[in-house]
């Protein structure tokens, strides 16, 4: 796999030299066309044969205001395109997974499409959901997305599914509570970022100025999703740590290395200062950043959304360890499409995906929602746009140069729900050299069910 990726990553690179010489205009990425060719082998749309085709789509987000009503026009616009007609059904994020599982595990052939939260792509490939891409995709298309992106949908070294696009962090900070503290920030980039350790001090300066008997709750720093492995890791990660063994099933010799325990030690000591929270969960703890409340938060792209006076916030990128600066990692991922594995109109539906992930579909998704693309090629129009918002051309940034992808593996579930708890059990003053041993053995027994 390492060497087919080296060899999608140089076409990757000459194509972005190449959008350096002819600009950066509308995507030019495969639409929803006929599938492509992949090694000799050549794959035929089940439309070929003139006969109307009906493949049915499995996703989350029902409403006119969600998914089910932002998805309508691309819709349209892949009929219109390839003569397919997309029968969407749309449940809310709790019920997809349990309608997937009840469908996939019995055999269910009745649907050809569905999204999959990317921490599902292991488990529904290794459990035979979902069929494999690679024949559908050719290693110069997989290369139009960020590697985090690729890697992702990827399992035992088999394509399983394509991302619709992808998420990233920023430093956002309260710029009304910086100026009431009399604090500037030091200027900042990506390659001269501010570090974990200056953000903490100014932090604490801030609150030191502003509530200096602590009656006022003002937060120092924190993360947004606080005690969920999908933004804490990333202190782990910056400092060289990885999530999970090569083979998705082990963390030993992992989390209780040095990178961990440090990363853990350094957010404790955050919190037993009482820069960072404690008491509040991922579900309120932003809110107070909204009300304005917390000075500095590392957040999601989405976050200066929920903000009623966005001029009060500023964003940044994040920072880095003072001495690791070259290991400056940022948490990822989204939803992905795949093929069901039962499908009797595989080829329509890998279309399908193709277009939602390539083509135009994906072209009209980001821009009907906005979000982060993983195409290369879109970070790179966001990159060279002069009129593009700040927090997304940090974003395009982050995603194309310092993305971590979570832990793959068919036992996400379980390995989230265990170090999750750790988190919060170090965040709350547990020991963290015992914490991590614990959350071992704990995985160790649950994922032993997996393994073949």
């Amino acid at each position: 796999m390492k060497k087919r990726r080296a060899l999608a990553l140089l076409t990757a690179t000459a194509m972005m030299m190449s959008m350096c010489v002819t600009g950066c205009g509308g995507s030019n990425a495969s639409s929803g066309g006929a599938t492509s060719k992949s090694e000799g082998e050549e794959k035929t749309s089940d439309s070929s044969a003139g006969d109307a085709v009906t493949i049915k789509w499995l996703s989350q987000g029902p409403g006119e205001d969600a998914w089910e009503g932002l998805t309508k026009p691309i819709l349209e616009a892949f009929e219109e395109e390839t003569g397919i007609h997309v029968e969407a059904e749309f449940y809310s994020f709790s019920d997809l997974f349990e309608v997937i599982e009840t469908k996939s595990a019995s055999g269910n052939a009745d649907f050809d499409v569905m999204s999959v939260d990317v921490t599902y792509v292991s488990k529904y490939g290794s459990s035979g959901y979902l069929e494999p891409l690679d024949s559908y995709f050719t290693d110069e298309e997989k290369a139009k997305w960020d590697d985090a992106s690729y890697q992702a949908g990827v399992w035992d070294d088999i394509m399983y599914a394509a991302p619709e696009n992808t998420s990233t962090q920023e430093l956002y900070y309260n710029k009304t509570l910086l100026d009431k503290a009399g604090i500037t920030l030091p200027e900042s980039d990506a390659d001269h970022r501010l570090t974990y350790e200056e953000v903490a001090k100014l932090a604490k300066q801030a609150q030191d100025a502003l509530d200096p008997d602590g009656s006022k709750g003002i937060i120092g720093f924190d993360f947004q999703q606080v005690s969920r492995v999908y933004q804490m890791n990333m202190l782990a990660n910056s400092l060289g740590g990885s999530n999970i063994s090569e083979d998705g099933y082990s963390i030993d010799g992992v989390v209780n290395t040095d990178p961990w325990k440090e990363a853990m030690t350094w957010y404790q000591g955050l919190v037993n200062d009482g820069v960072a929270s404690k008491g509040y969960d991922a579900d309120t703890l932003q809110e107070q950043f909204y009300a304005g409340n917390m000075v500095f938060m590392i957040g999601g792209t989405w976050t200066s959304s929920g903000m009623k006076c966005e001029d009060e916030i500023g964003c940044t990128y994040v920072p880095c360890f003072e001495g690791h600066e070259d290991q400056v990692a940022t948490s990822t991922g989204s939803w992905y499409f795949g093929v069901n594995s039962q499908s009797k109109s595989k080829d329509a539906a890998a279309q399908f995906v193709k277009y939602l992930t390539l083509g135009k579909g994906n072209d009209m998704w980001l821009d009907i929602n906005g979000d982060v693309p993983s195409r290369l090629e879109k970070q790179q129009e966001i990159s060279n746009d002069a009129n593009a918002t700040p927090d997304m051309k940090i974003a395009a940034h982050e995603a194309a140069n310092t993305a971590v992808p979570r832990a793959v593996t068919p036992a996400f579930g379980e390995y989230s729900t265990i170090l999750d708890q750790a988190w919060e059990d170090v965040r709350n003053g547990a020991d963290v050299g015992e914490t991590l041993d614990n959350a071992v053995e704990q995985f160790d027994s649950a994922v032993a069910s997996y393994k073949k």
